[in-house]
């Protein structure tokens, strides 16, 4: 984001009514013919006050940043304004409060001919996808599949995805990609996984290349090619480096663990499990290597407790600490 940019979203706050406003004639512009006499008084209101000429400043932000997402923007901004008013006004204002970086997945928030897919804890999907394409989905995963006659994309809400593209079979190719909250991913004929995490977003790729494009920094493109991974905030990629051995494992229910610290361990293993999974700290560092079930995670801390010099504690079945032996 642009040094005039941070200033503008940490200014004091615009009162919501004059949010609901400037999100109201931004849909206007957008969403009807807007003859002159309109823009004159679009120009009195904004010269109300200076809240009234920074809400402006930020709903045009907004329409620039997303017209700049091809090739459906602009048309979202209009489906926008087509819809039920009262509720799209609401929207579009809480949309302007926000920072650039999570304007990006704005478009999907107006698009409503998506298809999602979630899975719960603990939880797998395998689709297939109407390209043929195929898409697993891990743990605790929503997704929504936007395909049109000019892009295939996936948007990535929480959790991690494994995608084999499929040619696409149209007479003029779309381009494949992942939104995530952080940006954007393209694949380049690949095999891949994308994962959101608080932070940032990690990919990590088997085949093929993709390339990474982070929400707020356009000249920090970054090519991830086969058997390599990277992570990535909304201003900057990682350097990609080598791919961990079984990164894919866990499409088919596995957990493959190479010298990987207990701490990192129980981490992954939690994400599998209802209720929460904690391991006590003096056996954060052991060294943990193995193929263990993640469909089936009370028999691999059974295991653990079996190989290792650790015991589970379970204060009930859904709480448990892996604590020294």
């Amino acid at each position: 984001m642009s040094a005039s940019a941070n200033r503008l979203f940490k200014d004091e706050a615009i009162p919501d009514v004059i949010l609901d406003e400037a999100a109201l004639w931004l849909m206007e512009l957008h969403g009807s013919q807007f003859d002159p006499q309109q823009r004159q008084k679009l120009k009195e209101w904004r010269a109300r006050s200076t809240a009234h000429e920074r809400a402006w400043q930020r709903a045009s932000m907004f329409a620039e940043k997303i017209q700049s997402l091809p090739p459906e923007g602009a048309r979202a901004l209009k489906k926008l304004a087509g819809a039920d008013r009262r509720k799209a006004v609401k929207t579009l204002a809480a949309l302007l409060v926000a920072a650039p970086a999570g304007w990006l997945a704005c478009r999907y928030a107006l698009q409503s001919d998506g298809v999602r897919y979630n899975t719960a804890v603990g939880q797998q999907r395998d689709v297939i996808l109407d390209d043929g394409t195929r898409l697993v989905l891990n743990t605790d995963t929503e997704v929504d599949a936007v395909f049109n006659e000019y892009e295939r994309r996936l948007v990535l809400h929480r959790g991690e995805i494994l995608v084999t593209t499929a040619k696409d079979r149209t007479s003029h190719p779309r381009p494949f990609s992942v939104q995530v909250h952080q940006g954007n991913i393209r694949a380049l004929g690949t095999r891949f996984i994308a994962r959101q995490e608080e932070e940032k977003s990690h990919v990590a790729v088997m085949e093929g290349a993709v390339e990474i494009s982070p929400a707020d920094n356009a000249s920090a493109k970054v090519v991830v090619p086969a058997n390599e991974q990277s992570s990535f905030t909304s201003r900057q990629a990682d350097l990609p480096v080598a791919l961990e051995a079984g990164a894919d494992s866990w499409a088919d229910g596995m957990l493959i663990a190479h010298k990987m610290p207990m701490a990192a361990f129980i981490a992954q293993l939690n994400r599998y499990r209802p209720g929460k999974l904690r391991y006590d700290t003096r056996i954060a560092g052991l060294s943990v290597s193995g193929a263990f079930s993640l469909r089936d995670t009370d028999q691999t801390l059974a295991t653990l407790e079996q190989t290792m010099p650790v015991r589970v504690q379970y204060l009930t079945r859904y709480w448990a600490t892996v604590v020294p032996r």
